[in-house]
């Protein structure tokens, strides 16, 4: 009920602002923040009685004329580093911005596997994280948004109630703890590849659908989507007749929690309640909209969970991830703003028996084709999931390949490791060659996934071969040359396909330089409705 109260009075902070004759800034400006390198920035904030501000910046001075209750001034772009000190005056008060450098900030965007704090795995996964406590560190900063679904896009973010002052360093025993896992290491790994000041913008939401963060309107333009819309109006309703449901079910989860036993998640409200964190453009209304007036240097992307039920949801998910992308960079106004996303990692329970009905697999080449897009960049966590955990504690994997695209994709920087990908086959009877690049050094394979079965030494696990008749076997292969595989499929000519991790959870042990494990992929070009 507090937190309720907190975040309603945050809300009101910063929506209702016109009520107050002070100058004010957006919420998204503070001490210890970072702001985005080599551009403009739009200093920007409220005021209702005042004509004009001042802002002093770097020995010069900036005047603002004030409209509407609104005021912006565009300070010049500036190199990384510095610390700085930003004074905003107007005629009845002064604000006093300190500790502010320059660098390039990140979005961590997505649902719940973004949004996992480090706390959360250092308690149930210390043997992962004893070597990584968190210390003081100079070029990182991090702000955490407010999880706020809401009906229209807002002007002003709400910061989060635990980083209620804004932008906060890298320190031990602080809020930093509280802060997303993938999002720390991404930036712990690459201030130090890169000697640039990194600032971090947590805004995501678990258990959420993409259509939850794209801008309004995005699913009316396209004929494909109007299930989505249309299952979403019937949701709203049926909203009255199941209201008096859900409310019981909360009040019986709250008694149960009272009492001291242990219970799940809190139920989530229906799709179609006003307060459902599920219903389209809601959570890009409250966490995304409102930041666009903040230059940044790219969006981290991990979400795809929430699409994953269903064959179709998956094949549609490249068209909405690629739809939201492009969105949301024309909304930044930068049309090539670096985007990249991580790759779902494996999950359910690995089976001996080749399950055809997975969905996962479709999800994951639905990711990998964002890279049909300019500067889009997926990376491959295959290896860095768990079979009864949709919330791995392998972070520091996701954070570090993560720097790693970002280092090669944006900055420029020449052999960084990158994970293996098909690039080409040719049958030979009854095998079949397969190549491979970004291999690095060259292919080798190590320990499966799945360490207690039979298997020999050298070869390569987790092909499924699928003949004329559609049968699906699995097979194994061995590596050859130091960019190739041969697949060996015995009584098979010429398959229909050979697919390698194509299952929720892949056994798999195929990597290239740097313990990079290889893209799960597949030969041939069907539909993923075809089987």
């Amino acid at each position: 009920m507090k937190r309720s109260l907190h975040i309603t009075l945050a809300f009101i902070l910063t929506t209702a602002t016109p009520l107050c004759a002070k100058i004010q800034l957006a919420p998204v400006f503070s001490d210890n923040m970072i702001l985005q390198r080599e551009v403009t920035i739009p200093l920007r904030g409220m005021a209702d009685e005042e004509k004009q501000v001042v802002v002093s910046f770097n020995n010069k001075e900036y005047t603002g004329e004030i409209t509407d209750g609104r005021w912006q001034v565009d300070l010049p772009a500036m190199p990384a580093g510095g610390s700085f000190r930003i004074t905003v005056t107007g005629s009845s008060n002064t604000l006093t911005l300190s500790n502010v450098t320059f660098g390039d900030i990140w979005l961590c965007a997505g649902q719940s596997n973004m949004d996992s704090a480090i706390e959360t795995y250092k308690g149930k996964f210390p043997e992962l994280y004893t070597g990584h406590p968190v210390k003081q560190h100079d070029q990182m900063r991090i702000f955490r948004v407010e999880r706020m679904p809401i009906n229209d896009p807002q002007e002003f973010i709400t910061r989060e109630h635990r980083f209620d002052k804004g932008w906060y360093p890298i320190e031990p025993r602080t809020r930093t703890r509280l802060f997303s896992a993938t999002g720390y290491f991404f930036g712990l790994y690459l201030a130090k590849a890169v000697d640039i000041p990194i600032g971090l913008i947590q805004s995501c939401r678990g258990g959420t659908p993409i259509t939850a963060w794209m801008p309004p309107g995005s699913l009316e333009e396209r004929e494909e989507y109007a299930f989505i819309v249309q299952d979403y109006q019937q949701a709203v309703l049926d909203w009255p007749g199941k209201k008096i449901g859900y409310a019981q079910s909360v009040k019986e989860w709250e008694l149960k929690k009272a009492s001291g036993a242990k219970v799940s998640w809190k139920p989530e409200p229906p799709l179609g309640s006003p307060s459902s964190n599920k219903r389209p453009y809601a959570l890009h209304n409250g966490m995304i909209a409102p930041l666009y007036q903040l230059p940044i240097k790219g969006v981290l992307w991990y979400q795809g969970e929430g699409n994953a039920r269903t064959r179709q949801s998956c094949a549609q998910y490249e068209t909405l991830l690629k739809d939201l992308v492009v969105k949301w960079r024309a909304n930044w106004g930068n049309a090539t703003m670096p985007f990249l996303v991580v790759q779902l990692p494996g999950f359910g329970n690995a089976s001996e028996k080749i399950n055809t009905s997975h969905n996962w697999p479709w999800i994951r080449e639905s990711q990998k084709n964002i890279e049909d897009l300019d500067n889009c960049q997926t990376v491959c966590v295959i290896d860095s999931g768990m079979q009864r955990d949709i919330h791995p504690p392998y972070k520091e994997n996701v954070g570090k390949r993560l720097a790693y695209a970002a280092q090669s994709m944006v900055y420029k920087q020449s052999s960084v490791p990158q994970s293996p990908e098909y690039s080409a086959h040719q049958f030979n009877g009854e095998s079949t060659l397969i190549t491979l690049k970004n291999i690095g050094s060259g292919l080798s394979t190590r320990d499966p996934l799945i360490k207690d079965m039979n298997y020999n030494d050298g070869e390569v696990l987790g092909f499924t071969v699928i003949n004329a008749n559609g049968e699906y076997e699995r097979a194994t292969g061995e590596v050859i040359a130091y960019n190739q595989i041969r697949v060996r499929h015995p009584g098979i000519s010429k398959p229909k396909s050979i697919r390698y991790g194509w299952e929720n959870f892949p056994n798999l042990n195929l990597f290239g330089s740097d313990n990079m494990p290889a893209f799960p992929f597949r030969t041939d070009q069907e539909s993923p409705f075809a089987n």
